[in-house]
């Protein structure tokens, strides 16, 4: 089992359990996924087609004080190994992310 945390548009981030996989992933963002790269200490998970389809606006993203883009739909974050497989957050990171993603934007 993989504990992660997922955001779901709308809701306060969540700590979640889940089975190690590509399709527990898709199933967890709605669709195909894509890991944009965001933060230097763990993985972010979306759903690579989240603008196209619809899917609801989630978190504001910035940089350097600039709107860089908008996550939209179900957000995961995980952690990975050495090797670049999933692995669970510590729970130094997930209290980390809990309060980053408490908030509607994220600051990089």
């Amino acid at each position: 089992m993989i504990k992660g945390i997922i955001v779901k548009p709308g809701h306060t981030p969540e700590v979640i359990e889940f089975n190690n996989g590509y399709k527990e992933l898709q199933r967890l963002v709605e669709g195909n996924f894509e890991m944009p790269y965001i933060f230097d200490d763990a993985d972010v998970v979306v759903n690579e087609e989240g603008k196209l389809n619809g899917l609801e606006a989630n978190k504001l993203l910035y940089h350097n004080g600039q709107l860089i883009d908008i996550l939209f739909g179900n957000i995961v974050i995980v952690d990975s190994n050495d090797e670049g497989e999933t692995i669970s957050l510590s729970q130094e990171k997930i209290d980390k992310y809990m309060r980053v993603l408490s908030k509607c934007s994220i600051y990089i």
